[in-house]
């Protein structure tokens, strides 16, 4: 009797277990149908681009990627995000190579005057793989095209700007980045020629040296040789908070007019708080977008060849939450 309940217990254990294995095995087989439906049917056959960035995790790259992601959905476009966290340019070019291994059908990446930089663009263009530069250019490489700020009209609004809150007169100290200095040069030089309309407004410099590359060590510098300062224009992106600081420790008495290359989330807060007088919004998700764009109509063939240049519109950003002289999207 204990023999046969025993027997009865395992033909049914085994039934379970049958039944069991067959459930399991249609809904596994019923996911798997759904998950190829919700596949889109254009996807093995779209275009794959990816976005190298010399600052990955910063406001400008977040933004560049929020308008390329948009804009590659709306393209049915496959696109990938890669970078560096630091400027580093041997690990920047690395990536581009291996994007050209990878066989991705176009490069959007950062320009760097460099002529590794130019290697890697002449490389991706022998295989076929068309490169548009994006906020920083590389004019003298193989690139199909750039989109992102003009830097040279950039340095005119902002040194308009700069000297109307100056009504035309004061020392203003300039903080340079000492590092990578392509994009910052064009904007120096953009400031000169506005200034240049004003016998009473000079730009001074910290000295030339390693001790002096960071922008607080600069503003110290500045001070220094130069205490009648009554403003700063910091060239490089997010320096702002550094030359604050650095300019209230030496003289909490004295106001200094800083203004700033950027528009990040801290840049506007110091703004709104009064801290900075001004900053410039260069509309990144706007570069994002328009660069998955213009590749789109390349690798359509839609427009050969794409224009040199496409300028991403400028506006200064100041207290009142106000952008003023905008310079609009134009081409070249």
């Amino acid at each position: 009797m204990k023999k046969l309940i025993l027997i009865a217990i395992m033909i049914s254990s085994l039934l379970t277990l049958a039944f069991s294995f067959y459930y399991m095995l249609m809904i596994f087989q019923s996911e798997s149908g759904m998950s190829k439906a919700s596949k889109p049917i254009s996807s093995e056959h779209s275009e794959r681009i990816v976005i190298i960035s010399q600052e990955q995790g910063s406001f400008m790259m977040n933004e560049i990627q929020r308008g390329a992601r948009d804009t590659a959905e709306t393209n049915q476009m496959m696109i990938d995000f890669w970078g560096v966290y630091r400027s580093n340019v041997e690990e920047l070019i690395k990536q581009i190579d291996i994007a050209i291994a990878s066989k991705v059908n176009g490069i959007i990446v950062e320009g760097l005057d460099h002529p590794e930089f130019d290697r890697m663009v002449k490389k991706a263009t022998a295989k076929g793989i068309p490169v548009i530069t994006i906020n920083s250019d590389a004019p003298g490489s193989l690139r199909k095209s750039y989109v992102g700020s003009d830097h040279y009209q950039e340095g005119i609004i902002m040194g308009e700007h700069i000297a109307a809150q100056l009504n035309g007169k004061g020392l203003v100290g300039v903080i340079r980045n000492m590092t990578t200095p392509t994009m910052d040069d064009l904007r120096l030089k953009g400031l000169s020629e506005a200034f240049s309309k004003y016998d009473g407004i000079k730009m001074v410099f910290a000295s030339d040296d390693m001790e002096t590359t960071q922008p607080n060590m600069q503003t110290y510098d500045i001070l220094n040789h130069y205490p009648n300062v009554s403003a700063f224009i910091g060239l490089p992106t997010e320096s702002g908070e550094s030359i604050f600081q650095a300019s209230h420790a030496r003289s909490r008495t004295k106001e200094y007019q800083i203004f700033i290359f950027d528009d990040s989330p801290q840049t506007i807060m110091l703004i709104r708080n009064g801290l900075i007088r001004a900053g410039l919004s260069q509309h990144y998700k706007e570069m994002g977008s328009l660069s998955v764009n213009l590749m789109k109509r390349w690798l359509n063939a839609k427009q050969l060849p794409l224009n040199n240049s496409y300028f991403t519109t400028i506006s200064v950003v100041t207290s009142a939450g106000e952008k003023e002289k905008d310079l609009e999207n134009h081409s070249q």
